[in-house]
């Protein structure tokens, strides 16, 4: 029997040796794995609404933005 995989990303944030790239973590089925995207990229994916936060205070765990949860479809 297969499962729908479930996907969530969220920001971290910047670094500063990284200048111009936001750090994000994504999530399938509770596997996390890090990367880059530019900040162009993560301002684009603000402005169509897919973060669902401001992305100017961080929560309890660090996150400063993150999405819904996607379950994919069969």
């Amino acid at each position: 029997m297969k499962t729908n995989r479930k996907l969530q990303i969220d920001v971290i944030g910047e670094e500063p040796e990284c200048t111009g790239f936001v750090k994000c973590k994504i999530y399938i089925d509770g596997r996390s794995c890090i990367f880059w995207t530019t900040d162009a990229n993560y301002q684009a994916l603000m402005y169509d609404g897919v973060f669902i936060r401001n992305g100017k205070t961080r929560d309890s765990a660090g996150v400063i933005n993150t999405t819904r949860t996607f379950i994919e479809e069969e």
